[in-house]
């Protein structure tokens, strides 16, 4: 009966353990590896300073990969980049027989819009990162991205008036939040959250456009396709040349269709819930088992 009796008091000791250890990693994946703090009333704090990974602040995770960066560019396996080869730019001529540009989908018309509602946002929040950023280099992309935006407005107004599709004169209620969340923030901070809206923003525009390039029927919103895709896609690189991206807190690509298996070494972030769940009902169920087995009257 003591041996009975010591074995079911370890597995249920082996219980709480498992209990205890992987509690807090499922909620962290749950959470996606971040605590943010609640926004504050009339667009204050981003929040970003309330994330946690892995137990390091915000800061701390960007200087952790800043450090990285160094220590890979210093490595004997960092090859420099290759001269820069000769890629060609689309053409900006739409075709038009008789007037006419082809027929015009419900995508068609998301996509001259969403370009108007990005310009009515980001060239705005460029000219305040001219006069805000605490980085040279942020103020620098600020007007870059201002000024630039300001010609894709021209060329998207130019289509919608092209095919008659009314389009906004001011930015949506989650633009207007990003907007106050800039004019409130200052310094480091200001930069931050700047790159980081920014970065989201042409991320998720960027396969719109894509797509619409790819399947749409009508020139005008084409041309204007190839034309966005040349911005955004500047605009990704500009805003990643300031190390200031959090990878972390950007969602990772689809999964591929097929089943390709992924490279030795690709860990995604974050705790597979299926293996927690299994390990955890595994040992609730030892636990309970051996905690019958001892109080069952004999």
């Amino acid at each position: 009966m003591k041996v009975r009796q010591l074995v079911g008091v370890g597995l249920r000791v082996l219980a709480v353990a498992s209990l205890v250890t992987l509690v807090p990693a499922s909620a962290a994946f749950a959470n996606g590896h971040y605590r943010a703090a609640a926004p504050l009333a009339g667009g204050g704090d981003s929040g970003h300073d309330g994330h946690n990974m892995a137990g390091m602040t915000f800061d701390e995770h960007m200087a952790a990969m800043t450090v990285m960066s160094d220590v890979m560019k210093t490595s004997s396996l960092y090859a420099a980049p290759a001269p820069p080869l000769p890629i060609p730019v689309p053409p900006d001529v739409a075709v038009s027989k008789d007037g006419k540009y082809g027929p015009l989908g419900p995508a068609d018309i998301d996509l001259v819009v969403k370009v108007r509602l990005a310009g009515l946002w980001e060239q705005p929040a460029g000219d305040m990162a001219v006069k805000k950023g605490a980085s040279p280099r942020v103020r620098e992309i600020g007007k870059m991205i201002s000024e630039q935006h300001a010609v894709l407005d021209q060329l998207d107004r130019n289509a919608a008036a092209k095919l008659g599709i009314q389009v906004p004169d001011e930015p949506n209620a989650d633009q207007q939040y990003w907007l106050g969340e800039m004019k409130d923030a200052s310094g480091a901070q200001f930069d931050r959250i700047f790159v980081d809206r920014l970065r989201a923003a042409h991320g998720k525009v960027f396969s719109v456009i894509a797509d619409v390039r790819a399947g749409t029927r009508n020139d005008v919103v084409r041309e204007l396709a190839s034309q966005s895709n040349q911005f955004v896609s500047t605009h990704l690189t500009l805003l990643e040349s300031t190390d200031l991206v959090d990878w972390q807190h950007l969602a990772l690509p689809p999964e591929p269709a097929g089943g390709v298996a992924a490279p030795a070494g690709y860990i995604k972030s974050g705790v597979n819930p299926m293996v927690v769940w299994v390990v955890l009902g595994l040992a609730v169920i030892a636990g309970g088992f051996t905690t019958i087995r001892v109080v069952r009257p004999r």
